[in-house]
């Protein structure tokens, strides 16, 4: 009978550990983790709208250049305001689905 004992108590020690295990897991390391995964993506955030707002400013910038350059009709003034903001809404979708980590349908570089 001493032999059951030995293994109940094996038994017994193993439940106690991981259940010990599990509740250190859900109350002190879980939720250390995602303070530190929310401030890190807070900071990334941060970095890609900065990113993304360069890119916006620059590409409207060029925009502007461009459509002020070639003033002379109507048409040219509304294709161009219409490159403006497909440009724009290019730029932005793209960053976005970088930021929420889709894949790029297309390239917006020019290279």
């Amino acid at each position: 009978m001493s032999g059951w004992m030995v293994v109940a108590a094996a038994v017994l020690s193993a439940v106690l550990t991981c259940v010990a295990l599990a509740t250190w897991t859900q109350y002190w390391l879980r939720p250390r983790l995602m303070k530190q995964l929310d401030e890190e993506f807070r900071v990334r955030l941060a970095e890609a709208s900065d990113v993304l707002a360069e890119r916006v400013e620059e590409a409207v910038r060029r925009g502007v250049i461009d459509g002020v350059t070639r003033i002379g009709t109507r048409e040219v003034i509304e294709g161009a305001t219409r490159n403006i903001a497909r440009t724009g809404a290019g730029l932005v979708e793209d960053s976005l689905g970088r930021i929420l980590g889709r894949q790029n349908r297309r390239s917006t570089d020019p290279d």
